[in-house]
């Protein structure tokens, strides 16, 4: 399976591509999941579900107040600025999967800093190995050697904000069910990623600035899910 563990919809502050976007441009890019993981929301990545042909990662990427915190294989939203520990607590009464993005990342001024790193890491299932927005690649394998050096799992993913980014890093691995067989499978995995050019970051930060406040104003408008 191919899969880019790291996505952003409409659903972010910083993004206006649609779930079904998102979708589609998975499938276009020869994708057979994903995993959503919206900044402090997980209504993309039900969105995104209930809209995909294929299986979708309920995630979200949870702002603690001490950098962000990926959960994976979510089943409810995660409240922002909470402690790193407490956030990662959460993450794991979900029994959910705990991925840290962009670790050791110089210009992503949200990474969890190196002692705090150090204080969750017993609890770390995942380290981003390949983060396709990072500005320094050398930071991406720097990542990797912290994996290697403490038994983790290395993830990959795009950081996509935009369509066109979707699938541009990733993790190649097989077929699995659940997030036990999730960790099991990606500790074999393969990873792959081209570098995205660095002012779609800065495209990135310029909608931030302007759609953040107004986010925080009238709050995003909630997925409503189907009833079952």
């Amino acid at each position: 399976m191919r899969l880019d563990l790291h996505l952003h919809t409409c659903y972010s502050y910083d993004s206006l591509t649609p779930p079904e976007e998102v979708v589609r441009r998975a499938r276009l890019a020869g994708l057979d999941a994903i995993a959503v993981t919206d900044h402090n929301s997980i209504d993309g990545a039900f969105h995104a579900a209930e809209c995909s042909d294929f299986p979708v990662i309920l995630g979200e990427e949870v702002a603690s107040g001490e950098g962000d915190i990926i959960g994976l294989f979510l089943k409810e939203w995660i409240p922002p600025s909470l402690g790193a520990l407490e956030t990662v607590g959460r993450i794991k009464e979900q029994g959910g999967v705990v991925y840290i993005p962009h670790p050791l990342c110089r210009g992503v001024p949200s990474k969890v800093g190196r002692q705090t790193l150090a204080e969750i890491l017993p609890e770390v299932d995942v380290i981003e190995g390949i983060n396709a927005r990072v500005p320094f690649p050398s930071d991406n394998l720097a990542a990797q050697r912290l994996a290697v050096d403490h038994s983790l799992a290395v993830g990959a993913g795009s950081d996509g904000h935009f369509g066109f980014e979707v699938g541009r890093a990733g993790v190649e691995m097989e077929q699995f069910s659940g997030a036990e067989e999730f960790k099991a499978a990606l500790k074999e995995a393969k990873l792959f990623g081209t570098q995205t050019p660095l002012y779609h970051s800065a495209k990135t930060f310029v909608l931030m600035c302007f759609r953040r406040p107004v986010m925080r104003w009238v709050g995003p408008r909630p997925y409503r899910r189907p009833r079952e």
